[in-house]
């Protein structure tokens, strides 16, 4: 599994710069690039939120992947050593994240 740094901090699964998830789902069928990419699994932490204190974050988890463009998608699952999620200075939904990993083929 990849080790995953997400920099997404506006994310309610995000904890260390890592997810707390077992695993996530990126998005961008049809991408030709980075900006076309976004994590599915980015969920906006609300004002008043708190993370779940029995979550601790994980530093290898299962990255499924529908950026079927990308060289590191193999049967929906991404086959990188590593990932990185990112985003804005303040993401407020999905598509202002992104895959720094993605590579198209």
């Amino acid at each position: 599994m990849p080790i995953l740094k997400c920099d997404v901090v506006s994310c309610v699964h995000n904890a260390e710069r890592c997810c707390c998830k077992g695993a996530i789902l990126v998005e961008g069928d049809s991408a030709k690039d980075v900006e076309d990419t976004f994590c599915a699994s980015f969920y906006e932490k609300a004002e008043d939120s708190f993370r779940n204190v029995y979550e601790s974050p994980n530093y290898s988890l299962q990255i499924d992947c529908e950026a079927e463009n990308c060289v590191y998608n193999e049967d929906c699952e991404c086959q990188a050593d590593s990932v990185g999620i990112c985003g804005g200075k303040r993401c407020d939904c999905a598509e202002d994240t992104a895959c720094a990993t993605f590579k198209c083929r």
